[in-house]
């Protein structure tokens, strides 16, 4: 059976990509391009009908970049009532296909499937937000957080984030240089002590990502 989607916003979905070394994941966050495809067909060896707009990308390890949509299935319309289709994922040359989906006509006896929690769990990530538990501490070692075209970056040092790294964490900037990410030397400051913010000054308009350290 076929999980049926009555409108675009019916559906949302993230997914985590694991690479073996950090200069892979490194190629996954480039700014001037983004090697995953992601859209729909109806079979997994037709072409992919890629999505309107751009996917969040979150880089959430040294290794793992996280993928989320929240646009919707924005192909749902080039597909007739009563029509299967999969969403795909194309990450370089290698595809993935999801389940089934069917498009419907009437939205009567249909529901929504919604799931969250606080907790690293059924691939989904969530060490960077306000999780209690210390079991899944070690999958937040070290904390990676992209920005883009930012000249300066304040991140609020919570009590959360002060269990996890500690008062004083180790946090180094690596900004973008032609497409490649280097290490800037730029030392964190602090708002006052203890800190309950960390303070970055790029020296102007960078992107790049933040490394936190134990």
């Amino acid at each position: 059976m076929c999980l049926p989607v009555y409108q675009p916003s019916d559906v949302a979905f993230q997914f985590v990509i694991a690479s073996d070394t950090e200069e892979e994941a490194d190629a996954l966050c480039a700014q001037d391009t983004n090697p995953v495809v992601v859209g729909t067909l109806e079979q997994c060896s037709d072409a992919i009908t890629p999505f309107v707009g751009e996917i969040t990308r979150y880089r959430i390890s040294a290794t793992q970049v996280l993928y989320y949509w929240s646009a919707g299935i924005t192909t749902l319309y080039d597909y007739d009532f009563g029509t299967c289709f999969r969403i795909a994922v194309e990450v370089f040359d290698q595809l993935f296909c999801s389940n089934c989906f069917q498009r419907i006509k009437s939205d009567c006896h249909t529901s929504v499937i919604e799931y969250s929690g606080n907790t690293n769990q059924y691939g989904f990530n969530y060490c960077a937000g306000n999780a209690e538990d210390t079991d899944s501490a070690a999958d937040c070692d070290p904390l990676i957080l992209q920005f883009t075209n930012q000249a300066t970056l304040t991140i609020p040092w919570t009590a959360y984030l002060q269990a996890r790294y500690g008062t004083t964490p180790a946090a180094q900037a690596w900004l973008y240089d032609g497409g490649e990410l280097v290490a800037a030397g730029i030392r964190v400051a602090y708002d006052t002590y203890p800190p309950t913010a960390l303070l970055f000054d790029f020296g102007g308009t960078a992107s790049g990502v933040v490394r936190i350290n134990k």
